[in-house]
């Protein structure tokens, strides 16, 4: 199936996707609007990372290879998503680490491996 975006546009839009959750979740939280939605973190967390999962499956997507590949974006997600928890924990004076954070992550990847898997 032909792709809409060429592989470097999907490429950058990934890396684009990347840099930017990686500034919001390590900006200072008192810069941020408050949003009166229950457990929005989590939302957005869940989101963040079902988005990343796609663009970058998308982007780097071989057919032959697509479940190992799938598998390596899992795990490489699941670090990042860790890493950013620690450095909120440890470097932040603003925010904090969350476990339920790392959770909402998870769960984001699976769905975005889901989607990715249903549009093949």
């Amino acid at each position: 199936m032909p792709r809409l975006l060429g592989d470097k546009v999907l490429f950058w839009l990934a890396i684009t996707a990347q840099i930017t959750a990686t500034a919001a979740m390590l900006w200072p939280a008192p810069d941020l609007p408050e949003i009166d939605v229950p457990m929005v973190d989590k939302w957005a967390h869940f989101l963040v990372f079902a988005v990343l999962f796609f663009l970058w499956a998308q982007a780097l997507s071989v057919k032959k290879q697509i479940s190992r590949l799938s598998l390596k974006i899992v795990f490489a997600l699941l670090f990042y998503g860790i890493i950013i928890e620690v450095i909120q924990d440890n470097w932040s004076v603003s925010r904090t680490g969350d476990l339920m954070d790392v959770l909402a992550n998870t769960i984001g990847i699976l769905l975005g491996l889901i989607l990715f898997q249903l549009k093949r």
